[in-house]
């Protein structure tokens, strides 16, 4: 499908009112470039006030150039009349997966390094004037270089900026600030709070706030009723515990005054020099393990009977999937069985680099052992060795005995 000069490829994700897309711009000499396009949903492009805080949102976001900031590259119409925002397509993952499918820890090193870069882009924002209205974890953006970048400065926050005033509030309940839930005011120490919340759950690996239900996960935060992080996670440093906990403090007063003065509490906490490499490399492996959990799919063709295997194949049927119970890793996927057993060997002069031969064990599968290695050796060459050599001498001897006897 085609938008203006984009042709729609994958989509990425869709909220109540707007849809995300990879899509694609081609140009003179295999020019290429790969974007995020947004637009609203095809069904709510004739609601003008809608397409009005699209319009905004687009202006607003335009502002916005920063390295920890999602960029905006363009912004048009589509021939059927909808408005589109295109945004640099961020290629790695985000940090709500990333605490979800990797069961290793963050470390406080690499908490602090999210805290700085986002800090960084809070502090960028705001500066601009513009709030986020809706921070949380799948809005931190991880590219495989370990980049940290804000993302989703979207319509529901542009909308949710007008219905405040009508006393509704949209958002994620476990990372909105007290006074938004309250009363529907926001301001940037709003932000802040909701950097808290993803903070603390970074280093700890649980919320801070989290009820049974939103009604008590929105009083817990009003109470500030909360296990301290010195109790989950006595080892991090203690200046990081203390600027995450100020960040989740029910009163805004009690709250760094901006995103400055988050960042200067974090002076004496030093990520290491080589988290963004640490990061890149945990991004990197949370892909592989996606690609990895694909249902398996046999990518090679069936072999009419009494033919050799392919090299690295294993003879017989192909394998029955395996469904690995849900309980594992929280999702269903499928793996092949272990295959027949099978060995490596080497002969004649050493092997390039890369090159391997293969063969069925005998031991598991004569039958195949006799088809891939040839037929039988004549019964002479299958003799011992010290019996070949036996013979050899004795018809040496005989022929110098006839030779001094002439």
């Amino acid at each position: 499908m085609q938008v203006g000069p984009y042709e729609l490829l994958e989509r990425l994700g869709a909220g109540g009112m707007a849809e995300t897309h990879v899509a694609i711009r081609r140009g003179p000499g295999g020019f290429e470039q790969r974007v995020c396009l947004k637009r609203i949903l095809p069904g709510m492009t004739e609601d003008p006030e809608l397409v009005r805080l699209f319009h905004e949102e687009a202006r607003v976001s335009a502002r916005l150039g920063h390295a920890n900031v999602a960029q905006v590259l363009d912004f048009g119409v589509a021939e059927d009349g909808g408005p589109y925002l295109v945004l640099e397509l961020i290629e790695g993952s985000n940090l709500r997966a990333l605490l979800r499918e990797d069961p290793e820890p963050l470390t406080s090193g690499l908490v602090a390094y999210l805290a700085t870069e986002l800090g960084q882009a809070l502090d960028y924002a705001h500066g601009e004037r513009v709030v986020h209205r809706d921070l949380s974890p799948s809005n931190v953006l991880l590219s495989r270089a370990g980049e940290v970048k804000l993302g989703d400065f979207g319509i529901a926050k542009a909308l949710s900026a007008e219905r405040t005033r009508t006393g509704v509030v949209k958002g994620k309940v476990p990372y909105m600030a007290p006074e938004y839930a309250r009363e529907g005011s926001f301001e940037p120490r709003s932000d802040l709070f909701a950097l808290g919340v993803i903070l603390y759950e970074a280093l700890a690996g649980a919320r801070p706030y989290d009820g049974a239900n939103e009604p008590e996960t929105i009083a817990k935060a009003a109470r500030g009723e909360r296990v301290p992080l010195a109790e989950r996670v006595p080892e991090a440093p203690a200046a990081l515990r203390d600027a995450i906990e100020r960040l989740i403090e029910p009163e805004l007063e009690a709250r760094p005054e901006s995103a400055r003065a988050f960042l200067e509490a974090l002076h004496d906490v030093h990520p290491p020099p080589t988290a963004r490499r640490i990061l890149a490399k945990r991004v990197r492996g949370l892909e592989a393990k996606a690609q990895a959990t694909l249902p398996f799919e046999p990518t090679q063709p069936a072999r009419p009977a009494g033919t050799l295997p392919l090299t690295g194949a294993t003879a017989g049927p192909a394998p029955t999937p395996v469904v690995v119970p849900a309980g594992a890793d929280e999702e269903t996927r499928t793996r092949a069985p272990l295959e027949p057993e099978t060995r490596t060997v080497r002969s004649g002069p050493p092997l390039m680099d890369g090159e391997t031969k293969t063969r069925v064990d005998p031991a598991a599968d004569p039958a195949a052992s006799r088809d891939e290695l040839g037929p039988p050796l004549p019964v002479a060459s299958r003799l011992p060795l010290w019996m070949a050599l036996g013979a050899l001498a004795a018809g040496g001897l005989a022929a110098l005995a006839w030779w001094l006897t002439r």
